[in-house]
């Protein structure tokens, strides 16, 4: 879909439109809302495949793991529910990718010492020498990624972004 790279000006835009009215007949669709929330989708998923095809796959990590190791590398040693909240993602997703992480001997899961059913997670000193190579070839590349931005636009969309995020934890939080 062009539309949805396109600045709102151009006639593939307006095509688009169209096209999603055709399909959605006579409902009263927000445009605008429809266009941020399906870029903000597709610049992640952009900004995923590229960051594991350019940086992560040299070092055997898919993006989940990456965010896995940095969460512990800034915020240390975790419950795994607190691991998995940080990074974003399901205790699940956080299960099998630390399974994969101790493989490699890049983190620990250690059982916390008065709950046997708790989990705590730690980078081991591979996973944090790993991360302290990492990061910085990968903020390199997130500096590349916005350097078509002013600094104002840099940070407008960094302030709108955390507005939107806010909003989603906000509704998820209502139910």
């Amino acid at each position: 879909m062009a539309w949805a790279f396109s600045d709102g000006i151009s006639a593939d835009f307006i095509q688009a439109e169209k096209d999603v009215q055709a399909r959605v007949g006579s409902e009263p669709i927000d445009f605008v809302a429809y266009g941020v929330i399906s870029n903000v989708y597709r610049v992640a998923s952009a900004m995923r495949n590229h960051m594991e095809r350019e940086i992560l796959a040299d070092y055997g990590l898919s993006f989940t793991a990456f965010v896995v190791l940095f969460t512990l590398w800034v915020w240390g040693d975790s419950e795994s529910h607190r691991v998995a909240s940080r990074a974003g993602i399901t205790k699940g997703t956080l299960t099998g990718v630390v399974k994969t992480l101790e493989k490699r001997q890049l983190c620990a899961r250690i059982r916390h010492g008065s709950d046997k059913r708790r989990v705590i997670v730690s980078l081991t000193p591979l996973g944090k020498s790993i991360i302290e190579k990492v990061f910085p070839l990968y903020n390199r590349e997130e500096i590349r990624l916005v350097e078509r931005l002013a600094e104002n636009e840099r940070l407008e969309m960094g302030h709108s972004l955390r507005t939107v995020l806010r909003t989603a934890l906000d509704l998820k939080h209502l139910g």
